[in-house]
Order: structure tokens, then sequence, then C-alpha cells
């Protein structure tokens, strides 16, 4: 049998999820998520480096499936590429809705969880900058396509976690819904 069964990590994730929902962020501790996941708290570190670390574990394969869909994009303007690079995003995350939900919840609900959060955010949005210049975009450009990706994605996934189950619209058709309505906010008129 080996030593650090290849489930703890997800035991560990699991736990943390449990006790973070019944008794709170700050009330639950890194040795009672070990102690219900069946670990010790050494384990614990091996796989996260605080227990903050456990809300944010998928951001580690997420990021560089981002990443590579827009190096390996073969669309043939930027639009499409963003559009095909964040359809692929949702379609990733698409099956942990759940999950996701209680994650928005817990982070809704701590301060110092929101600010790791928005760090996270902006960690991503430079990384698709990089990438986009990787592309052969300049700066500007990748900036600002960066920018609005990520405005229209957290849009749509805030939108989308906050629908009901039974909608039948994905977290790809929220974010497909919102491609149009760029060109129409920057062009429409300022309200007086």
């Amino acid at each position: 049998m080996p030593r650090w069964p290849e489930n703890t990590r997800a035991r560990l994730v699991d736990a943390a999820f449990g006790m973070f929902v019944e008794q709170g962020y700050a009330g639950t501790t890194v040795e009672q998520i070990a102690t219900r996941a069946r670990a010790t708290s050494r384990t614990f570190f091996r796989h996260f480096r605080d227990k903050d670390e456990v809300l944010f574990a998928d951001d580690d394969e997420l990021l560089p499936h981002l990443v590579e869909s827009i190096a390996g994009s073969t669309a043939a303007d930027s639009g499409g590429m963003m559009r095909a690079a964040l359809g692929a995003l949702a379609d990733r995350m698409e099956p942990g809705r759940p999950r996701l939900r209680q994650r928005q919840r817990i982070i809704e609900q701590d301060v110092g969880l929101t600010g790791r959060e928005l760090a996270k955010q902006a960690r991503w949005q430079h990384a698709v900058v990089d990438a986009l210049l990787e592309r052969g975009f300049d700066r500007d450009d990748a900036e600002i396509l960066a920018a609005i990706g990520f405005a229209l994605f957290t849009g749509a996934l805030h939108e989308w976690l906050e629908g009901q189950d039974d909608d039948g619209r994905s977290l790809r058709d929220h974010v497909e819904r919102r491609f149009p309505k760029i060109a129409d906010a920057m062009n429409r008129p300022v309200p007086s």
C-alpha cells in the first residue's frame, strides 16, 4: 500500500470545503481538515502551502490550459481567438459548478480570501497578456484584450454560478452571450 494514497489531495479538499461550509473558513484549522481527511497536518502541508490554497487548488490546472488555448489558437482574428480560449476554459470548468458555487460563497464571506481572489485574477490577467505578446500582439492590444476578456469571463462566471441548475445554459453559453455586447457597450451613446 502506498504511503500517501493518490486520493489524499482530493480527500483534503473535500474535508476542507465541508468544514468551511459547516463552521466557516475562519473557524476551521488545518489540523481539523487533516483529521477529517484521515491524514496528518504534515501531509496537508505536502499538498498545500496553507488552508487558503485549498480554495485555489484548481488554478494550477486551469491557467496553463487557458494560456495553451491562446498559444494554439488557429482563429483568424483576435475576437475569435479569445472566444475560443475562453470557451475552452468554460468547458473545463463546467463540471465543477457545485464546488465552484461553494467556493464563491466561502470567498465572499472572508475579506482575506477576497483579496487572494483578486490577486489571483491579476496574475491570470498578466499571464494572458504574456501569452498574447508571445502570439505577436503589441503590448497595448494584449493588455486591452486581456482586460476585456477577463471582465467578460468574470461576469459570465458569476452569472452562471448564480443561475438555476435547470436553466439549461452552460458556462460557455454565458460567455458566448457576452461577446457581441462588447462592441455595443463601446459604441453606445452616453446616457444624459
